[in-house]
Parts: structure tokens; C-alpha cells; sequence
């Protein structure tokens, strides 16, 4: 079974590393959807997807239409015949049309072993949550979100140090080898497609404003998971004399807080400074002030002369 027409859907960095590896091979995709254009930054100045960069760059031909699903966009698909369509991080969704339109259907590369973590946020939550293991799932796209039948789930472990950027970053790299290895199978109709168990499913909704706000009654477990969890981009925060600060990495002390959450108690020369919780102490390593680059936590201190007795305030 050759398959020759490819069809790649994809928006962010993360979709990046699979359309760059399906270029080198004879799986070069036909044509790369993403998403338009949107303003970005204090100037709001239109700025292109990540996808969109790499496929000029590879000589790949783009569509970013408003609605994937329009009628003149199928009409568009069509004309080029595709065998498969292959979808990365491209947030939005397939109707039917389309993903009955290539011979093969619509494969997705989602980064958690599904049934876990159905939805938008799978990475955010395995961090949030604790985590060990992770992976990535590539599953057939049905009407129902990342519901369809497994074709292949790669577990890697994760570690203590891991955060947000380090495993997006280890997932999206493993999953653009997942994706060729997926293509070489279906070639050679050596896949095997394995229904998810509903009953099973978790689900990793869209991050909200209290996912990001750092709330110091907490036990120091969650606080820590929640800044890997969003670390480095885009950050848990805090608030600091009723200003927003980033806090980007943590670590759990041994001794108990013995005073009120968010007290800071010390401040570690060139390590960084120590704050309670609703249990144990955690240390402060590296934060980021607003509209400032991130910094280690003492350089902090010391420009902001933090004092003894000073606390963090639970919200704004």
C-alpha cells in the first residue's frame, strides 16, 4: 500500500519537528494547513505559526483558511488527492468531510498515552498532576475528540527536573519519529488499531486564569508541580507587593513551614530565597519579573531588596 500524497496539518513548535523529519523522507508533504496569521506582542503586529515558517522554509505549499471545514477548502483538498492527513497541534477541529476525504483518514499526534489527558492541555496536566510517565499517542481522528483507534502510544519517563518547555520539547522530537515510523507500518499494513477504553478517560481542559495564579496554602507537592507545569513560558504567578512576579523553578525543602503560607522567611545568597506553604518550605530558584527576562531568584532579592517578614499575597 504506497502512500505518496501527504497532507500536514500543524500550528505551534511543537508540530515543527514532525513536518521537518516527513521532508527529509518520501513522505514530504503535498501541502501544510495551519492557522492565520494573528497579532502578537505590545504591538500586536500579525506574526506568523511556527508551522508556517518551516514549511516556507522546506518549499512546501501553505493554506491558513479562517475555517478548515469551508466548502472551497474541501473543494481545494480534493484536488490533491491525499493519502493520508497527518494532524499536530493544529487547534481546530475536522468535520467529517475531511476526515473521510484521504484513502487512509486523518492521524492526530497527541502528547499523553490516551485515554489519559484527552483535550487541549495533556502536557500542563501530567506536570500539574505528578506525573512519572508520559508519551505519545497517534491515534485515527473520529467525531469525537482524541477518541479515535490507538496506532501507536510511545511511553517515556519523566523526570524531576522535566518542566512545560523540556518535555514539550521531548515529546514533539519523539513524536515526529513516532509519526514515520506509523507510516512505514501503514505502508506495509502492519498497523494494528486498538479502541481506547472510555471508561478510562481523563480530560486536560483549556487552562484558566486559577491555573496560572500560585496559591500559597497549598501544600509545597502542588505549588512545585504547578510552576513545572508552566515553566518557562507561559509561567505560574504570583503576587509580590501586588505585583505580578513568574516564578519559573522551585524546590521542595525538608523542614516544615512553620509560619503563614507565602511568608518569606530567607534569602540563600546566590541560591535564592525561601517561602512557606500550607506544609513544607519551598525555595524560590529562578523567577521572572514583569517585563523583565527571567533571573535567578537571588539576583532578584537583591535588586528588589526583599526583608525579612515579607509575604506573597494569594491572588490580585
Amino acid at each position: 500500500m504506497q502512500i505518496k500524497n501527504v497532507i500536514f496539518i500543524g500550528t505551534p513548535q511543537f508540530a515543527v519537528p514532525t513536518l521537518a523529519k516527513l521532508a527529509k523522507t518520501r513522505f514530504k508533504p503535498i501541502l501544510c494547513i495551519t492557522q492565520p496569521d494573528k497579532p502578537r506582542g505590545r504591538n500586536q503586529k500579525l506574526q506568523p505559526p511556527e508551522v508556517k515558517i518551516k514549511a516556507i522554509e522546506l518549499g512546501i505549499p501553505i493554506l491558513q483558511p479562517q475555517d478548515v471545514n469551508a466548502p472551497d477548502v474541501l473543494e481545494k483538498l480534493k484536488q490533491f488527492k491525499p493519502d493520508i492527513i497527518i494532524t499536530a497541534a493544529y487547534g481546530g477541529y475536522l468535520k467529517k468531510a475531511i476526515r473521510h476525504l484521504p484513502r487512509l483518514g486523518c492521524i492526530n499526534l497527541h502528547p499523553s498515552l490516551l485515554p489519559k489527558y484527552r483535550g487541549s492541555a495533556p502536557i500542563n496536566f501530567a506536570l500539574f498532576n505528578g506525573d512519572k510517565t508520559t508519551g505519545n499517542t497517534i491515534f485515527k481522528i473520529v467525531a469525537r475528540m482524541d477518541a479515535g483507534p490507538i496506532l501507536s502510544q510511545k511511553e517515556i519517563k519523566m523526570e524531576d527536573s522535566d518542566n512545560y518547555t523540556s518535555l514539550y520539547e521531548k515529546l514533539s522530537q519523539k513524536g515526529a519519529e513516532d509519526i514515520l515510523q506509523v507510516l512505514e507500518k501503514l505502508g506495509k499494513d502492519e498497523i494494528e488499531f486498538i479502541l481506547q477504553n472510555d471508561e478510562k478517560a481523563t480530560f486536560s481542559h483549556k487552562l484558566n486564569h486559577e491555573n496560572f495564579l500560585i496559591d500559597w496554602d497549598k501544600s509545597a507537592w502542588k505549588i512545585q508541580n504547578q510552576v513545572r507545569g508552566l515553566a518557562e513560558i507561559p509561567g505560574a504567578v504570583a503576587a509580590l507587593r501586588h505585583e505580578r512576579i513568574k516564578i519559573i523553578e522551585t524546590e521542595i525543602l525538608a523542614e516544615e513551614s512553620y509560619q503563614n503560607p507565602g511568608s518569606i522567611i530567607a534569602v540563600i545568597k546566590n541560591v535564592g530565597f525561601v517561602v512557606c506553604t500550607s506544609d513544607k518550605n519551598i525555595l524560590i530558584k529562578r523567577v521572572q519579573p514583569a517585563g523583565k527576562k527571567i533571573m535567578t531568584a537571588h539576583a532578584f532579592s537583591l535588586g528588589a531588596r526583599i526583608e525579612d517578614g515579607e509575604a506573597f499575597q494569594n491572588g490580585f
